[in-house]
């Protein structure tokens, strides 16, 4: 029987983790990640985030898992390894209870794939994971730099209201249970526009995902063609580019309009990225 157990990683040594992964500025599990939860805890120190290291050592090789407990039915689950070797971070995954299909493997890069695959097939034999790929794309600041904002007739851009969280969670293709709370959660933590007519309705937006991309990118039926996809990703490329952040978007593979929409604009494919649960 396995000795290998996973140690909490104290919060005073979070920022120390998070710059060993300096030069991941792009990993979706990397740099922006772990920076996220930093900032989240110290806006929200009552939510419910963990670090952990393989037996208590992290300083080596940044070997970590992450679990995110939102209170609804399936917690957030990331990690990664600066090692090109994944035993570790595969052990330390293995410490884990995968029961009832308890968590969500958010946004991991092709890299860690083998990992989660190993996972599956040893702790959900009788309930697969299923698995979604998605393209991930990249723009560089000089790219972001060059774009311009120009807003339709009618149409003015404003940060989200958590009130705005119904409306977005309502058509959301990704939506699940207490996934509302989710979307409330990024609206009031991180940089999120939304698109609103003459009479103040909602009408397109997007968000910032938990690994600092943009995410949950929507325009109604309604409105569409008129460029607000366009509109909103250049816009909050922009905001996250002024942080000094790297600007990144995951896109269902099979979502060829939206991708051919994120090329057209300059992004380009850099890695593809899974989501599992």
């Amino acid at each position: 029987m396995s000795d290998d157990k996973l140690v909490e990683i104290h919060q005073s040594d979070w920022t120390k983790l998070r710059d060993l992964y300096a030069h991941r500025d792009t990993d979706p599990q990397g740099y922006p990640c772990i920076n996220n939860f930093i900032n989240w805890v110290e806006k929200d120190p009552d939510l419910k985030v963990k670090f952990y290291s393989l037996n208590g050592d992290w300083e080596k090789d940044g070997t970590f898992v992450l679990t995110f407990d939102l209170g609804i039915p399936t917690k957030h689950l990331y990690f990664n390894t600066l090692s090109d070797n994944l035993e570790r971070v595969t052990k330390g995954l293995e410490c884990l209870t995968f029961v009832n299909g308890e968590f969500n493997f958010f946004g991991f890069c092709s890299r860690l794939k083998p990992i989660v695959e190993h996972i599956n097939k040893k702790f959900y034999s009788t309930n697969e994971l299923a698995i979604v790929e998605t393209v991930w794309y990249g723009a560089s600041k000089e790219l972001i730099d060059t774009f311009t904002i120009e807003l339709p007739s009618g149409i003015t851009l404003l940060n989200l209201a958590v009130e705005d969280a119904e409306t977005i969670n309502e058509i959301w293709p990704h939506k699940g249970p207490g996934s509302i709370n989710f979307v409330r959660l990024l609206i009031r933590q991180n940089t999120c526009l939304g698109a609103y007519d003459d009479s103040g309705k909602l009408v397109a937006w997007c968000l910032r995902l938990p690994i600092g991309s943009l995410g949950l990118l929507q325009v109604l039926e309604s409105h569409k063609r008129l460029g607000l996809g366009s509109l909103l990703v250049k816009s909050m490329a922009k905001k996250i580019s002024a942080l000094g952040d790297q600007v990144t978007a995951p896109v269902v593979t099979a979502n060829t309009a939206s991708r051919n929409m994120f090329e057209k604009i300059g992004f380009r494919p850099i890695d593809t990225t899974y989501w599992a649960g």
